[in-house]
């Protein structure tokens, strides 16, 4: 227990010197992340050679040791994404912030409307989507909040960047949960593949298509959809652009669009998709998918 305190305090402090001192990766910080994600990979029993990198997923892997920057940071960040999209779109296209909150404990019920989420900006799955305000237990809320705010994410998971991300919660509009999520993969800030994300009955379900709206038979990640194929999105063309603009600075990104009253809306960027679990039951289909990105 000892060890594990003393090397997660070493990380923070060799963390925190980077953050503030230097743009640029000292040889000491790449080993400190290639053992700690070594160490989680060995963990979940996720095989990784890095003197063969062939796949998306080991190369996901890779990206996660050797390809971390304070701007993945801030795009990871569902506050300063809102900057972010400003700045390379020339407009905010993410949901409308309602309220930011340092201290959990602060939230206001009141101020709110009936119907809003509460997020943390720091990580994945740290949501709370309130159909109702007056059937939510606001103490136990406040309380999950608080919890998940001790977390670093960055971390426990192995990716890095969204330890740069200064915790808070905030409070965001409700949009429904039932709209198709579009996310396209870009490689080298160009899009080249999409899978609709789509909930059924409490299922979510994935397909693929290419740029021209043909579907592909990857079955990756999750259930296969049953339907064969959904009608390409009416804002497609203008999802892609906006996909090229949002990935540009990086190596591969992961941008998440919907489609919300004929607007185009940014649900997220992710830079390691499923924290590099990224399963197909064909293991060609693994290696497609990773042919696209160039890592040297």
């Amino acid at each position: 227990m000892f060890l594990f305190i003393n090397n997660k305090i070493v990380f923070i402090i060799t963390f925190l010197s980077f953050h503030f001192l230097s743009n640029y990766y000292s040889q000491k910080l790449v080993n400190i992340y290639y053992n700690r994600r070594m160490h989680i990979l060995h963990k979940l029993k996720r095989p990784y050679n890095e003197s063969k990198l062939i796949t998306f997923e080991d190369k996901m892997n890779w990206i996660a040791i050797h390809d971390v920057s304070r701007l993945k940071g801030k795009c990871a960040d569902k506050i300063l994404l809102h900057q972010y999209s400003k700045r390379m779109l020339k407009k905010d296209i993410c949901n409308k912030i309602l309220k930011i909150y340092d201290d959990p404990y602060k939230i206001e019920i009141s101020e709110l409307p009936d119907q809003f989420v509460l997020k943390t900006n720091h990580g994945s799955g740290y949501n709370i989507i309130v159909d109702n305000k007056t059937d939510l237990d606001i103490n136990s809320t406040k309380s999950k909040l608080y919890n998940w705010l001790k977390i670093d994410y960055g971390y426990g998971t192995g990716e890095f960047h969204y330890s740069f991300i200064k915790r808070k919660v905030f409070a965001e509009e409700y949009i429904g949960e039932s709209l198709n999520n579009y996310k396209f993969f870009c490689y080298h800030s160009v899009p080249t593949f999409v899978y609709l994300s789509k909930k059924i009955n409490h299922t979510k379900y994935r397909t693929f298509y290419d740029m021209n709206w043909n579907k592909l038979d990857f079955d990756c990640i999750s259930t296969k959809d049953p339907i064969n194929t959904y009608p390409k999105p009416k804002t497609f063309e203008l999802m892609k652009k906006y996909a090229n603009k949002l990935s540009r600075p990086f190596k591969f990104a992961r941008i998440d669009l919907y489609e919300y009253k004929g607007n185009i809306r940014l649900g997220e960027i992710t830079f390691i998709p499923m924290n590099s679990h990224f399963f197909c039951k064909k293991h060609e289909h693994n290696i497609e998918l990773g042919r696209y990105l160039k890592l040297f």
